[in-house]
């Protein structure tokens, strides 16, 4: 990921011509709909334009984003590149237009999930009813903890189900033969018994091959953290694996455990039985090293999915491409090597990057996030039109 974002007098430009171009489009809606601007009352009609008009846009049109996006000045501007986007140094957040951040809280207020863009939104109780941010004064009643849109339970649900949607496309086309890449909504328990089944199925068909599956998930309902496993299955012994690896991503302090560590064990005990305990292999990388509780924001929620992930990713290319490794290697080695394939957040020499960097590398992911659920609105669209993003 060697991309850049610009900077801030780019950002402020691309920003105002953006500007200018909602403003030509509202102003055309205006006109064409004068039964449908609710708000406008008597007050003059730049007044409207400039508070009330897309609040009214959003709240008559059916599929208001989609209209949108049909518009080429305003599709280019809301998929644009990373390489035109600026983002604030101490809050992470990029530097949107007025209007821009305007759609998407709107979006994410008045339609479908299907329509919140990832990371590009606050709370519909952080919102204006014309769809700004609101002042940090008028937030709700304890929420002290989350002023900012970045990486807290408040607001990155949402976005984190997009992110698992995007992840999961690419890490599960990695799948084939007896490699499993296992994304899917729900829990690791859950995971767990999935395979638990799917090996006995193979014991009864008389496979011997054995099997490797890689696992991203949520730990829990109860703890929500993601996490990513290797488990490899003996189809003539399905009710107890042959190597358990798993992948944490808090700050540890060698040799203790990550704190999230006994979760793992609670969820493997669950399935096959507490022996297990004497067999789970620790490998979690400190990725969240980088977020350290006090920072200001708290980016915690919203890099994990990305660590595990990248973690999977690692895991999947080692059963691919060096299958002993993982059936004899020590915890070391598959440890070293998973780094030598997570090149976003490690170093040629196996060091890991520093805090900047690794923040930089998950600004451009969610970016990349968001850009991506853009891109599949318009191509969407441009089956019916002419033009592309």
């Amino acid at each position: 990921m060697d991309q850049q974002p610009c900077n801030k007098q780019i950002a402020e430009s691309a920003n105002r011509y953006f500007e200018r171009q909602a403003y030509r489009f509202l102003r055309a809606w205006v006109r064409n709909h004068k039964d449908k601007t609710l708000l406008q009352f008597d007050r003059p009609l730049d007044e409207y334009l400039a508070n009330q008009a897309l609040h009214d846009f959003f709240l008559t049109t059916r599929q208001p984003v989609q209209k949108l996006l049909k518009n080429r000045s305003i599709a280019r501007h809301l998929g644009r590149c990373i390489d035109a986007v600026y983002f604030d140094p101490i809050s992470g957040d990029p530097l949107l237009a007025a209007t821009e951040q305007r759609i998407y809280n709107l979006a994410r207020r008045m339609e479908s999930e299907r329509m919140h863009v990832p990371f590009r939104s606050v709370h519909p109780n952080k919102q204006t009813e014309a769809g700004d941010t609101a002042d940090i004064s008028t937030y709700p009643v304890d929420s002290e903890e989350i002023r900012y849109n970045s990486g807290n339970h408040f607001t990155s649900r949402p976005a984190n189900g997009n992110v698992f949607a995007e992840n999961s496309k690419r890490c599960t086309a990695k799948s084939g033969g007896n490699l499993h890449v296992l994304f899917k909504g729900g829990y690791l328990e859950e995971r767990l018994q999935d395979i638990k089944e799917y090996t006995a199925g193979l014991h009864h068909d008389g496979e011997t091959q054995l099997q490797f599956f890689v696992i991203y998930s949520r730990h829990s309902a109860k703890e929500g953290h993601f996490g990513t496993s290797l488990v490899v299955m003996d189809p003539a012994s399905p009710d107890f694996p042959l190597r358990v690896l798993v992948c944490d991503t808090l700050l540890k302090e060698l040799p203790q455990h990550p704190r999230w560590w006994h979760h793992f064990i609670a969820e493997y005990s669950h399935v096959f039985g507490d022996a297990i305990a004497e067999i789970v292999e620790d490998l979690s990388h400190p990725l969240q090293k980088v977020n350290i509780k006090g920072d200001d924001p708290y980016h915690h929620d919203w890099d994990c999915p990305y660590y595990a992930a990248s973690m999977a990713d690692a895991l999947a290319d080692l059963v691919r491409n060096n299958t002993e490794l993982i059936l004899q290697g020590t915890t070391a080695d598959i440890y070293n090597a998973m780094k030598d394939a997570m090149p976003d957040y490690y170093h040629q020499n196996l060091e890991i990057k520093d805090r900047a960097a690794i923040k930089q590398i998950n600004r451009l992911k969610r970016w990349e996030s968001g850009r991506d659920v853009i891109k599949g609105m318009v191509l969407e669209i441009s089956r019916k039109s002419s033009y592309e993003l």
